[in-house]
Parts: C-alpha cells; sequence; structure tokens
C-alpha cells in the first residue's frame, strides 16, 4: 500500500440519508481523507482538507438522535472503550459516573497532550460535529448540568473549527445542551482527566493523587472522554454497528501522518504506506507516544494493529501514536531526551515527580553518553523499580514504562554503552522533542 493509497482511502466515505433503528450498518469512516502534517506543532494539513458543516453531517449520517440512559447498553453492546490511550470501557465510565450524586461536567477531551499525536485535532478539524454530537449524548444520556469541549491553549486551528461548528449549531437552534469551549494550559499534564476536572473545578490544572472514589458522595462529578470516543459513540447511538477502524499518527522523516485504517492491518503495511521501508525495516518503533514503551522491528514485523494482539503481546498502540527510528539512530539517546522531557513537564507534587523523575533523567543521560559505570545502570534499574506505581498521579509511570522498554529492545546498545562504547549516532536526536531535551 502506497501512501497515495493510505490517503485516498480515506475519502471513500459512505453517506446514507436515512437511519434504520433496526439493523446496525456498515458505519462510515471517521476522518473525511488522511492528512500530512509537520512534525511538531499544530494539525495544520499541508494540503487543503474539507471540514464537515451541519448540514453534510446530517446528509450523511442523519440527524443526531436523543441521549437517554438507555445507551449504556448500546455502547456496552457495541464495546465501547476510551481512545485516549488506556482503552477503559465507556459504558464502565458511566456507570460508575452514576453512582455518584453531585452536579455533572461530561468533558470532550481534545488536549492531545502526547506530543506526537495528531490524530484528535485532524478529527475535530474535519468532522467536529460529530465530535459535538457525541459530547451532546453523553450530556443528555447522564443528565449532565454542563458540557464543555477542553483543548489545549495553542491549538488554534482546532479551536477555531470548533467555534464555528458550535456557532451553527445555535443558529441551526439545535435542541440538546450548551455546548461551552474551554482553553487550557499547554502544559503535557494539562489533558490529563484529573487535572481536567481539576481546572474545571476552580483548581490549578494539575492531576490529583490516585485515591479511591466515595460513591455516595454529592461532591461535583466529572465524566472525561477523549473526543474519538464520543465521534464514535455519535455513530453507535444512530444505529451503526461498532466501527472496525483505528486512527493512527505516523511519524515519518519529514512529516507527520494521519490516517484511519482497519482493525488488523499488518504493521508492514503502514510502514510501507507511509515510505518506511523504502532503505529497509526500521531499528525499532515507538508505541503510544512518549508515554508509551519501545518495540524491536523483529517483534513487530509480523504485528497488526489490533490492540488486543497488541496487548497480548505485553505491546500496546496506546493513543495511535507510532513513531519508527532508522538504523543508526540511537534509542537509548532517544529515550534519553524523552525521559528529560517527561521530567520537565512533572507536576512536582509528590517525590516520584519531584525526584524519582529527575534522577531517571540523569541516569538515562550517563547511560546514553556512555558514562554510566555498571553501578550506575543498577541504580537506574534500582529507581526505576522505586518510580513505578508510587507516583500521585501516573506521570511517572509513563517514563518507567519507556525507559523499562528501551533497556530490553535495544539491550546490546546498553553493554556497548555501559562498556564506554555509545553508539556513533548518540549525539543525535531524530525524534521531534520539545525544548530540545537531550
Amino acid at each position: 500500500m502506497t501512501s497515495d493509497e493510505l490517503m485516498m482511502d480515506q475519502r471513500r466515505t459512505p453517506a446514507p440519508r436515512s437511519v434504520a433503528p433496526d439493523a446496525a450498518r456498515v458505519p462510515p469512516a471517521l476522518l473525511l481523507q488522511g492528512v500530512q502534517i509537520d512534525r511538531v506543532g499544530e494539525a495544520d494539513p499541508w494540503e487543503p482538507a474539507a471540514v464537515e458543516h451541519l448540514e453534510h453531517l446530517v446528509a450523511r449520517i442523519g440527524p443526531r438522535p436523543e441521549g437517554s440512559v438507555d445507551l449504556i447498553t448500546v455502547i456496552e453492546r457495541a464495546g465501547l472503550t476510551g481512545h485516549g490511550g488506556a482503552h477503559v470501557p465507556a459504558a464502565a465510565k458511566w456507570r460508575k459516573t452514576l453512582r455518584g450524586g453531585g452536579p455533572l461536567t461530561v468533558v470532550a477531551n481534545g488536549a492531545e497532550s502526547e506530543p506526537l499525536s495528531a490524530k484528535d485535532a485532524t478529527l475535530m478539524r474535519q468532522r467536529p460535529h460529530l465530535v459535538l454530537d457525541g459530547l451532546a449524548l453523553a450530556a443528555e444520556a447522564l443528565g449532565a448540568d454542563r458540557a464543555v469541549v477542553w483543548l489545549h491553549g495553542d491549538d488554534h486551528g482546532t479551536a477555531a473549527t470548533l467555534q464555528g461548528a458550535i456557532a451553527e449549531r445555535h443558529a441551526a437552534r439545535l435542541h440538546g445542551p450548551t455546548l461551552e469551549l474551554v482553553m487550557g494550559p499547554s502544559h503535557y499534564l494539562s489533558g490529563e482527566s484529573s487535572a481536567i476536572t481539576r481546572a474545571l473545578h476552580g483548581g490549578p490544572t494539575l492531576p490529583t493523587a490516585r485515591r479511591p472514589e466515595d460513591p455516595g458522595s454529592r461532591s461535583p462529578r466529572t465524566l472525561v472522554h477523549n473526543v474519538e470516543t464520543l465521534a464514535r459513540l455519535a455513530l453507535v447511538a444512530r444505529g451503526y454497528a461498532p466501527s472496525s477502524t483505528m486512527l493512527l499518527t505516523v511519524l515519518t522523516p519529514v512529516s507527520r501522518m494521519v490516517f484511519e485504517v482497519p482493525r488488523g492491518t499488518p504493521v508492514v503495511d503502514v510502514l510501507e504506506g507511509t515510505g518506511w521501508l523504502r532503505n529497509g525495516p526500521p531499528q525499532a518503533v515507538l508505541l503510544g507516544g512518549y508515554g508509551g514503551q519501545w518495540a524491536a522491528w523483529r517483534d513487530l514485523r509480523s504485528a497488526t494493529f489490533d490492540e488486543p494482539a497488541l496487548r497480548a503481546a505485553g505491546l500496546s498502540i496506546g493513543a495511535g501514536v507510532v513513531a519508527p527510528i532508522a538504523h543508526g539512530a540511537c534509542g537509548l539517546a532517544e529515550t534519553a531526551a524523552i525521559t528529560a522531557y517527561l521530567a520537565s513537564m512533572s507536576a512536582r507534587q509528590c517525590g516520584p515527580c519531584l525526584f524519582g523523575l529527575p534522577a531517571l533523567a540523569d541516569g538515562m543521560r550517563a547511560l546514553a553518553a556512555g558514562d554510566a559505570s555498571r553501578r550506575e545502570r543498577a541504580q537506574l534499574l534500582e529507581d526505576l523499580r522505586l518510580v513505578e506505581g508510587r507516583g500521585a498521579c501516573h506521570h511517572p509511570d509513563g517514563a518507567t514504562r519507556l525507559i523499562a522498554s528501551a533497556l530490553e529492545t535495544f539491550e546490546h546498545d546498553v553493554v556497548e554503552h555501559v562498556a564506554g562504547r555509545p553508539c556513533p549516532g548518540s549525539g543525535r536526536i531524530s525524534l521531534p522533542v520539545p525544548g530540545g531535551h537531550r
């Protein structure tokens, strides 16, 4: 499959004009077309991309049905899960939300904190009304007092598209909840669900400590869904069968490509279509982004983009990020740069963030430079053990997962670096790390 075929395939969206509630129908694609964008920054497509207006959405898939609590059964049967990275069943989140008694805010989370990811922004820019329909459905079904779209403050293009879509809905006098657009800080942690919750209730945009919740509490409730999850909800609620596609952001040497593929597509087909196999296969692939994990090419060449299958192999696509590195790049140096970035984005609210992440960054930096002794390597492993799972939030877990996978994937390089023979490419970073962390 070529890159042109990958991009063109996104334009094959069925356009049914009637809704048949008595039978599930083949769902249309989520994206109107694939796009190519810069390796860093906003999701501005290199070529003009379509934007679906309200009348076009209704012509394609029909008007939005009214949301009711019966939707819980519908999304449970559809197997709808979150698409922000954790893949938690949506029905379980709804039931947990309904156990509380306080005022409820439902949030469409479009703050794509993962620096490499652009699938959510691309979806919102192309099909804003599909996301807003999903938000309205969830808010109505759960009796929410407030419905919010949450974005990073520097995502100007997506914000403009959504503001236009909300104005369209007002002009059309659509029935449903009032939809708000809230711009949060442009920080790695401001897309984390508990940070969003805290901010919307007047606190700082920082994650809260992991603690069990009181199901009988009358305190304010917040349900946060990734925007892709809500777009899929909008289709399932109209009687479409569960979609069998995945949205991917693939990093190439010159760009990022965002497109939709059928679940089960071979990894080799996707990389071939994005140009990665022209000069041979990559050395390794970072799956899920900076809080994800490395996988050696030998473990991926027969793999498919199917989350359950990947998890069975100890891997995950996370938020749909695929970032290969070529032979000649130093995976340990890449990991050190990412770890330094994650440490700089710390919430600084607990020991693992305040002290653990900088210690891990220092350990990885020394290892990548070839300055780490065997004793220092042992200390890095001990620091991993001390930090993993002990943070007040999940931010440190992303760093420990990344480092642990790097030590395994680049095991031969670890031995060479400890012996004082770092990779020739250890002074160059091929992945776009914000702030130029090295």
